[in-house]
C-alpha cells in the first residue's frame, strides 16, 4: 500500500466519523434544502432528460443525489465513508440510487458497471486526490462520460482543516489534465464561501465531451 493510499483511509475515516456532525455544518450552508433547490436550478440547462443516467462522485450524505433524483435521473452515487453513506439513506429512506463504496483515481466499481454517464458531478474531492494520481483520475473520469455528456466540477481554494489534509487544486491545471482527455470548458465561473469563511473559494466548471 502506497503512502498516498494511506493518507486515503485516514482522511475517509475522518469523513466516517464525523458524518453527522459535517452534515449538519454542511445543511447550514452552500448543502442546504434551498441551497440544494438553486444547485439543481442552475444545472438545468445542463441536465439530461429524464431517465438518463448520472453519477456523484463523492456524494457526501446525498442532497444532490436527491436532487438529481428529482429531475427523473437514474443516479449511481460514489462515496467512501461509510457514515455518510449511512446519514444519506437516513434522510433520503425512498432513494432509488445505487451507492458504492468507492474511490479515484480508479473508481473500479463504477467502471465494473460498464455504463457511461449522461451527467457527472463531483463537488470538492479533487483536493483529496494525490498529484501523481490525477492524470489516471482525470483519464478514469473521462472515459466515463458519455459522449455529449455534462461534468460539472467544483473545486475548493483556500487553506485546509486541521483535521482533513487537502492539497492544491487549481482550476487551470486540472483544466489542462481534462483537455488532454478530449474534455471542453463550456461554463467557468468563481464563487465565494457559501459558510462565509474569507480564505476560502471555489471555481464550478462545467466540462462536456464531444461525441
Amino acid at each position: 500500500m502506497s503512502t498516498a493510499d494511506t493518507d486515503n483511509d485516514a482522511l475517509i475515516a475522518v469523513y466516517d466519523r464525523n458524518a453527522r456532525r459535517l452534515r449538519t455544518e454542511w445543511s447550514a450552508g452552500s448543502e442546504s434544502a434551498t441551497h440544494s433547490d438553486k444547485f439543481i436550478t442552475f444545472h438545468t440547462p445542463f441536465l439530461p432528460p429524464a431517465g438518463s443516467h448520472a453519477l456523484d462522485i463523492g456524494a457526501g450524505y446525498g442532497a444532490h443525489v436527491n436532487g438529481l433524483e428529482s429531475r427523473g435521473l437514474t443516479v449511481v452515487a460514489v462515496e467512501p465513508a461509510a457514515g455518510m453513506r449511512t446519514e444519506a439513506k437516513t434522510l433520503y429512506p425512498d432513494s432509488r440510487a445505487t451507492w458504492l463504496d468507492d474511490r479515484l483515481p480508479d473508481l473500479a466499481k463504477v467502471h465494473a458497471l460498464g455504463r457511461q454517464f449522461d451527467f457527472m458531478l463531483m463537488n470538492s474531492v479533487w483536493m483529496h486526490l494525490p498529484h501523481d494520481q490525477r492524470d489516471q483520475g482525470m483519464e478514469c473520469l473521462a472515459t466515463l462520460l458519455a459522449p455529449g455528456g455534462r461534468f460539472s466540477v467544483l473545486l475548493r481554494h483556500g487553506p485546509a482543516p486541521a483535521d482533513r489534509p487537502m492539497l492544491e487544486s487549481d482550476a487551470d491545471p486540472f483544466l489542462a489534465l481534462a483537455e488532454a482527455q478530449g474534455l471542453s470548458v463550456i461554463h467557468r465561473e468563481e464563487n465565494g464561501d457559501e459558510l462565509e469563511r474569507d480564505s476560502v473559494s471555489f471555481t464550478r466548471l462545467i466540462l462536456t465531451k464531444l461525441g
